[in-house]
């Protein structure tokens, strides 16, 4: 899986797309030996320089949408993102804005190609495709803001983080040094990828693993579900609304032994907002540090959690303790949900 946003090209500014078909416009003039009368000359040196002048701005704007995704044709998850990092209406409008300016100088260069074609006055020819060059500039000036606003859009956009939309997805969450990348690490067998997320300074924490010829996807993002939502600001709890759209099952983990620096009631709280906040997604709830945890707050634990019908798995993520029967309960949970939906797509048959 690819960042959708990888192969936009760098983006011209207005004065800079300007000056650069003026001067190719005036190279191809420079090296160009028309025959036949001063007419006919004046009138095939204008015509190259206007064709030349359309050319070069309209390849330049095409590509500029033939590289840039469409907005409706992208996975949810990275339409959430797309409107979270740059406002995905504003995106829309600008792409708009250049294929408004694409058409504009093509009618406008076959418009002063036919005045030029029927004129028989030099002087009048040359006037008519300085007349065209203005119009164009003025054109790509309408669009300047546009191009500005693709331009800084582009700058983050491509540092979106990549992320296999194509396998089941597994979110850690919990407070901070609960033992989250210490978990990921054990469940994947391997050092996390660490991916750019525009939300949180520490990125996002990618890993696989697979069981039973089926590979499974772990995410953690620090910064994300690690505070209560009502500390959020608008950008965070839209991206928390964008992994609603990533993952399958989330994993909560509590610390019993404190040494998060989280006391058990606050771990509760922020446990409560998240899986109200998640209602729709099967919760495995794991006590990690069970081997260095006290065995009285581990109890407590226990009954807030069986109180609401959850039965919580313990773990020493750091010793590996549990993690296999952790591996079970998320392949017993998501395996039977990604095999009807290669069923439905006719990947596999039915027994």
């Amino acid at each position: 899986m690819k960042n959708p946003f990888e192969k936009m090209p760098t983006i011209l500014l207005a004065d800079e797309i300007i000056d650069k078909a003026f001067r190719r416009a005036e190279k191809a003039a420079s090296a160009f030996n028309p025959r036949g009368s001063v007419i006919s000359k004046a009138r095939q040196r204008e015509e190259l320089r206007i064709r030349t002048v359309s050319n070069v701005i309209r390849d330049n704007l095409r590509k500029i949408l033939d590289r840039t995704p469409g907005v409706s044709t992208l996975p949810p998850f990275y339409q959430e993102l797309l409107d979270i990092l740059v406002d995905r209406r504003m995106f829309h409008k600008a792409l708009a804005s250049i294929n408004w300016a694409i058409k504009t100088i093509r009618t406008l260069e076959e418009r002063y190609m036919e005045k030029i074609r029927y004129s028989r006055d030099p002087k009048e020819i040359a006037q008519l495709r300085r007349e065209f060059y203005g119009r164009v500039a003025s054109v790509i000036k309408d669009i300047a803001d546009n191009l500005e606003y693709l331009n800084k859009a582009r700058n983050v956009l491509k540092d979106m983080p990549v992320i296999d939309l194509t396998l089941p997805t597994i979110v850690i969450a919990g407070h901070p040094n609960v033992g989250k990348s210490t978990l990921l690490r054990k469940l994947t067998n391997a050092k996390p990828e660490v991916a750019s997320y525009p939300f949180t300074t520490k990125g996002i924490n990618v890993g696989q693993f697979e069981e039973h010829w089926m590979k499974y996807q772990v995410i953690d993002t620090p910064g994300l579900l690690d505070r209560p939502l009502s500390e959020r600001n608008e950008i965070e709890k839209q991206a928390i609304l964008a992994l609603k759209h990533l993952g399958k099952l989330i994993i909560y983990i509590f610390d019993p032994s404190e040494y998060c620096g989280f006391p058990i009631d606050e771990q509760m709280h922020l446990f409560e907002e998240i899986y109200e906040e998640f209602g729709e997604f099967p919760f495995i709830v794991v006590l990690n540090k069970i081997d260095i945890a006290d065995d009285e707050k581990i109890k407590r634990i226990e009954e807030f959690l069986r109180s609401r019908g959850i039965e919580p798995l313990g773990i020493s993520a750091e010793k590996g303790l549990g993690i296999e029967e952790l591996k079970e309960r998320v392949i017993k949970i998501i395996k039977p949900e990604m095999e009807a939906i290669a069923r439905s797509m006719g990947r596999i048959e039915d027994e």
